[in-house]
C-alpha cells in the first residue's frame, strides 16, 4: 500500500516537472522580462507621485478675486445687451412680414365653366384639385346650367364665389329652356325634314345610293343598306324581281324600281346575235365572274353559287380544262336548269 502511494507521488512530481519545466535559455528571458516590468512600474509610480504634488490648487489673492468679479460682471452686461438687440430685431421682422396676410391676385375675365380650360380656371382662383374635379364632372356629361351651379363645386368659398359670380357667362345651349312651347325656332330645328318623294319616281337600283333609296316611301336605313349590300354581292341587279330575295322586302315597293341597263341589253339580244348581246351587256352595271379563272373562295361569295357547285366547277376545270358555257355544267346534278338560268348574266368564260 505504501509502495503504491509512493509510486503515485513520483508520477505526480514528474508530471508537474514536465508542465513547469523551462529550458535555461527561456528562464533567462523570463527573468529579464520580469525585471523590465518591475522597473517600468516603479518609474510610473514615481511620476504619479511627483505630478500629484504639483497639481494641488492654488488659492486666489484678494486682488485677483476683485479682478475676476469685475470681468464676470462686464461679460454679463455685454451678453444681456446682445440678447435684447437680437430679440428686438426678430420681433420687428415678425411684425412686418410673418403676421402680414398675403393678398390674393386673381384674374378677372368673362368665362364659361362648361368650356374654360385649366389655365383659365387656375388664373381665376380655382385650386388645382378643383380644376380636376370640374374636368371629371364635364367628362361624365355634367354641365353648368346657371351661375348658382358654382356653389356645388366642392371647396367653394364665399370669397371666391363673390369674385367669380359676376364673371360667369353660360352659353345659351347649356341653359335650361323656360318657354319650350313658345320657342318656334327650336321646334323648327327639332322637327325632322321630310325628304320623301311625294310623287311616283322610278329609280334605277344599280345606280341609286342609300340616300336616294331612303327617299322612297316605305324604305328606311335598314332596307336601303340591304339593297346596296345585296347589289354588291350579286354584282348588280338584272331585274327588279331580285329585290324579293331580300328578307321581308315588301312587293308593293317593286314598282318604284327599274333596271334600265339590263333591259336595254336584253332588247339588243332579241334583235341581234349573241356576240352583240354580250358586248352590250359588258357595258352595263353587271360585274361578272370569270368561271375559268375565279378561285373557289371568290365563287362562294356569290349568292347564286353554293360550296358544292363551286367545287364541281373547280374539279371540272382540273379534269377537262376550260368551260365554254353553262351547258357544260348542266350534266352535273348540283346544277339545275333554274340555277343555270339565273347564273347566266353573272358568268363569263
Amino acid at each position: 500500500m505504501n509502495w503504491l502511494n509512493k509510486q503515485k507521488l513520483e508520477e505526480l512530481n514528474s508530471t508537474l516537472k514536465r508542465l513547469f519545466y523551462l529550458p535555461p535559455a527561456d528562464r533567462k528571458v523570463l527573468f529579464v522580462f520580469s525585471l523590465i516590468i518591475l522597473v517600468v512600474m516603479s518609474l510610473v509610480m514615481l511620476h504619479m507621485k511627483l505630478t500629484k504634488d504639483e497639481s494641488q490648487p492654488r488659492l486666489l489673492t484678494s486682488e485677483e478675486k476683485l479682478q475676476f468679479t469685475a470681468w464676470c460682471s462686464q461679460k454679463e452686461k455685454q451678453e444681456s445687451k446682445r440678447k435684447r438687440s437680437k430679440q428686438y430685431g426678430a420681433n420687428r421682422q415678425i411684425s412686418d412680414s410673418y403676421y402680414a396676410v398675403e393678398e390674393k391676385q386673381w384674374a378677372s375675365f368673362v368665362f364659361d365653366p362648361n368650356t374654360a380650360d385649366s389655365t383659365q380656371l387656375l388664373a381665376l382662383g380655382f385650386a388645382p384639385w378643383q380644376v380636376r374635379n370640374i374636368y371629371k364632372y364635364r367628362a361624365k356629361g355634367g354641365r353648368f346650367h346657371d351661375r348658382g351651379d358654382l356653389k356645388k363645386i366642392y371647396g367653394m368659398t364665399g370669397e371666391l364665389l363673390g369674385h367669380l359670380y359676376p364673371l360667369v357667362q353660360i352659353d345659351s345651349k347649356y341653359q335650361y329652356l323656360k318657354n319650350r312651347q313658345n320657342d318656334s325656332s327650336l321646334q323648327a330645328k327639332s322637327l325632322p325634314i321630310n325628304r320623301k318623294f311625294k310623287e311616283k319616281v322610278v329609280v334605277d337600283i344599280n345606280k341609286a345610293d342609300t340616300a336616294l333609296l331612303k327617299r322612297i316611301p316605305g324604305i328606311g336605313t335598314g332596307f336601303a343598306l340591304k339593297i346596296v349590300r345585296y347589289r354588291q354581292q350579286l354584282g348588280g341587279y338584272v331585274h327588279v324581281a331580285q329585290l324579293k330575295e331580300i328578307e321581308h322586302f315588301p312587293d308593293s315597293l317593286l314598282s318604284w324600281f327599274t333596271v334600265d341597263s339590263y333591259i336595254k341589253a336584253k332588247h339588243v339580244n332579241e334583235s341581234t346575235d349573241k356576240g352583240a348581246y354580250e358586248s352590250e351587256l359588258g357595258n352595263s352595271f353587271i360585274h361578272k365572274i370569270n368561271i375559268n379563272r375565279a378561285t373557289l373562295e371568290r365563287m362562294c361569295k356569290h349568292p347564286y353559287l353554293n360550296f358544292y357547285q363551286c367545287k364541281v366547277i373547280v374539279e371540272h376545270r382540273r379534269k377537262f380544262g376550260k368551260i365554254n358555257s353553262l351547258k357544260d355544267l348542266s350534266l352535273y346534278e348540283e346544277f339545275h336548269e333554274k340555277d343555270l338560268k339565273r347564273l347566266e348574266p353573272y358568268c363569263s368564260f
